[in-house]
């Protein structure tokens, strides 16, 4: 069953945003290159949800190392992030 992360966070500033953002968009695709989806939405000037969806918890277990990575280089950036994840129970795009 696919496998999902969501990752709610607050920036520490609206350029640490942006370079976040940016720098995401751009190298996301290749540094999880098992995630089936990724969909990083700005909710606001310091706010953003990033979602990854997986094939499975194995899958998604291996990007870990990735992640951790990224979020010791990108800490500074962030003030606060919550991360929840789970079963994907709908999976839809058109």
């Amino acid at each position: 069953m696919a496998y999902a992360r969501i990752n709610t966070i607050t920036f520490s500033s609206e350029e640490a945003a942006d370079e976040l953002e940016a720098n995401y968009a751009s190298t996301a695709p290749t540094g999880f290159p098992e995630a089936e989806m990724l969909v990083a939405v700005r909710t606001g000037p310091l706010t953003a949800s990033l979602t990854s969806i997986y094939e499975d918890k194995a899958a998604f277990d291996r990007s870990a190392d990735e992640r951790s990575r990224r979020m010791k280089v990108n800490g500074h950036l962030m003030d606060l992030v919550d991360v929840q994840e789970g079963e994907v129970s709908l999976f839809y795009t058109k």
